[in-house]
């Protein structure tokens, strides 16, 4: 498992901005601040509850989602991040996207490893 963060232009229904956006391999799922989200887009309920065990172990019951599109490497791409109340960054990328999108991790430089993403979702 590894982290990289990257400050990237993220946009919703309601506004723009650039946000920190900590990409994390052992998180499965896309992740938003619930407070971060509504700044941004209507957040969607999701037809039943998700329930996900965050990095401290405790257990969180999701119950909404939302449409995001983040600029990365010049190409948009769509996310659906989980919407958390209480979590310590803006928006994590989980693993299932940066799987779809081609987006690996250069752990050793701290950085994005775009040499494989095209801006296309992959469908696996």
């Amino acid at each position: 498992m590894g982290v990289v963060r990257e400050s990237l232009l993220v946009k919703g229904e309601k506004k723009e901005e650039r946000l920190n956006i900590l990409f994390d391999s052992g998180s499965a799922r896309s992740l938003i601040k619930t407070e971060v989200a509504k700044k941004f887009t209507m957040p969607r309920d999701l037809p039943a509850p998700i329930e996900v065990t965050v990095a401290d172990g405790h257990k969180v019951s999701c119950k909404q989602y939302c449409n995001l599109i983040v600029e990365i490497g010049g190409k948009r791409i769509v996310i659906q991040p989980l919407l958390i109340d209480n979590l310590p960054v803006p928006l994590v990328f989980g693993a299932l996207e940066m799987e779809a999108y081609m987006i690996k991790l250069d752990l050793a430089r701290r950085r994005l490893d775009l040499s494989e993403f095209t801006g296309y979702m992959l469908a696996i």
